[in-house]
């Protein structure tokens, strides 16, 4: 079953996901939409603990599409802007490979492998037209090397080669978007908040009442997260807000513990929804 959702200019972009059933459709700061997947009913949620009014975004219309069973919803990332769309799933790629490397640097080989082939299942299919369009080059073959690389549990040097291959070619796709469009801060900070609110997807589903009851969507949440940080380190720290973002993604990255297993207990989702909402709020004066 694919769900389609046009929203009109009274709602912010931004990102779907599905979990227990359920669809969130961020409005703005702090707060987003709830369907269930029947669609028959809806409510507003408040992610900060005071609440703030969902703003609007003129002009735009958005449509979002999921399919049913799809992990957080990041097949259905859509924007506008088609360099946002291919920038957020090349940046959602490097988050499954971020854990990927943790785990396989971990040896813990059976999770390792499945978040390198998370790409493949989740994100690549979509990368594809985007990649012919701009004339980059295709990292297909390079993701399967790495994949077969952590199924055979080889770790050193071959195993750090086969990373970075996939990541030069991410980075090399990734150069294909206008240098001054893709530089830009405005461009730069909303794909962090793709990134951050697509975190924040797999965070709820991978955690109910502060214990992890998906280890791998608690895992691609941290991955995510991890590459947002990257992403805004190398930021010019002088713009509006950049301390306070910082601090808050410092934050979020505490939430990652390489050692949690199912059923471990971990900082509740209400945590990162708030740290979430208050960047965003400062992300807001990033132009």
């Amino acid at each position: 079953m694919i769900l389609i959702i046009n929203i009109n200019n009274s709602l912010r972009e931004g990102l779907l996901f599905m979990a227990d059933n359920k669809i969130r459709i961020w409005l703005g700061v702090g707060s987003y939409l709830m369907l269930s997947a029947s669609a028959s009913a809806a409510q507003i949620v408040e992610s900060e603990p005071h609440g703030v009014a969902a703003s609007g975004h003129g002009g735009h219309a958005v449509q979002a599409a999921i399919a049913e069973g799809g992990e957080g919803g990041e097949a259905g990332y859509t924007n506008e802007d088609p360099d946002q769309v291919f920038a957020v799933f090349l940046l959602l790629t490097k988050g499954h490979l971020h854990i990927a490397e943790e785990l396989s640097s971990r040896g813990i080989w059976d999770q390792a492998a499945a978040h390198a082939q998370h790409p493949a299942a989740e994100t690549y299919d979509n990368l594809k037209p985007h990649l012919q369009q701009r004339g980059a080059a295709p990292f297909e073959a390079e993701l399967d090397a790495l994949v077969d690389q952590i199924v055979e549990n080889k770790s050193g040097a071959p195993l750090d080669q086969a990373f970075s291959a996939v990541y030069e070619k991410i980075d090399a796709a990734h150069s294909a978007i206008d240098v001054e469009k893709r530089t830009s801060p405005a461009f730069t900070m909303a794909s962090a908040m793709a990134m951050l609110k697509q975190a924040s997807a797999e965070y709820a589903i991978g955690v109910e009442d502060g214990k992890i009851v998906n280890l791998q969507e608690y895992q691609d949440a941290n991955g995510f997260i991890w590459v947002t940080d990257q992403i805004i380190a190398a930021m010019d720290k002088t713009l509006p807000g950049m301390p306070e973002i910082t601090a808050e993604l410092a934050g979020l990255k505490t939430l990652w513990s390489p050692t949690a297993h199912m059923d471990s207990m971990v900082r509740p989702e209400s945590e990162i929804l708030g740290a979430i909402s208050r960047i965003e709020l400062k992300a807001g004066k990033i132009k």
